[in-house]
């Protein structure tokens, strides 16, 4: 593949009707473009319930652009949890800084920390990519979408333990970590780790350390979802 003269184009995956896509794919093909990203927010399409997966409409639209001489990236769609995982598991929520959950309806609702979101995005995944594994129109992989994008940090209890860890991980002891928070100042000492808060809204300013260090644990659990 000369990837130097590959154009890119993003087709947003059950958005059109099926009798357009002929139609988007010739004129995607008289523009030059050789290439579709598809698939980052089509959770609910590709598992409308738990374990029972349809893949027959992506197939046909990968298809149709082949048939164009239009190559594929697909895109798995764990940004977009679907309603009924959502209501199955409350647990993978996230929650914003004032300490209340957000509510199905919007994107990217959900903890990166949470063991039980992360199992779920890696069956929906595994799944995915044995399905296409050996199809040749698929040339590559993205990984979610824009991670950290509208909602870049979660407040759970879960991710309030993760952080005690990571802290307990980077600083070693307590005494360490007073050290670099300057803890004396407005008495935040702990005694334990479990003690440290993250930092929610409140009617005065956290401690800009604690603050700082939520937002590299955040960036990091990010890596990890994405890793993992």
């Amino acid at each position: 593949m000369r990837w130097r003269h590959v154009l890119w184009s993003r087709l947003l995956s059950g958005t059109l009707a099926e009798e357009r896509w002929e139609t988007d794919a010739r004129l995607m093909q008289e523009a030059g473009l050789n290439v579709v990203r598809m698939g980052e927010f089509a959770w609910s399409l590709f598992e409308p319930h738990q374990g029972e997966y349809h893949w027959d409409w992506l197939d046909r639209a990968i298809e149709t652009l082949t048939a164009r001489g239009i190559q594929c990236v697909l895109g798995t769609p764990t940004a977009a949890p679907p309603a009924w995982l959502c209501a199955a598991y409350p647990d993978i929520m996230l929650w914003e800084r004032n300490g209340h959950p957000l509510t199905f309806g919007e994107r990217r609702q959900y903890c990166p920390t949470s063991p039980t979101y992360r199992r779920l995005s890696r069956e929906i995944t595994r799944v995915m990519a044995e399905h296409y594994a050996d199809n040749p129109a698929v040339i590559g992989w993205q990984l979610d979408n824009e991670f950290g994008c509208h909602h870049a940090r979660c407040y759970c209890g879960q991710c309030r333990a993760a952080f005690q860890i990571w802290l307990q991980a980077r600083y070693g002891t307590l005494e360490a970590l007073a050290d670099a928070w300057g803890t004396h100042f407005w008495s935040h000492d702990y005694s334990s780790w479990s003690q440290i808060p993250v930092p929610l809204d409140s009617t005065g300013v956290s401690n800009p350390s604690l603050e700082l260090d939520y937002w590299r644990f955040s960036s990091d659990q990010w890596v990890s979802f994405q890793q993992e």
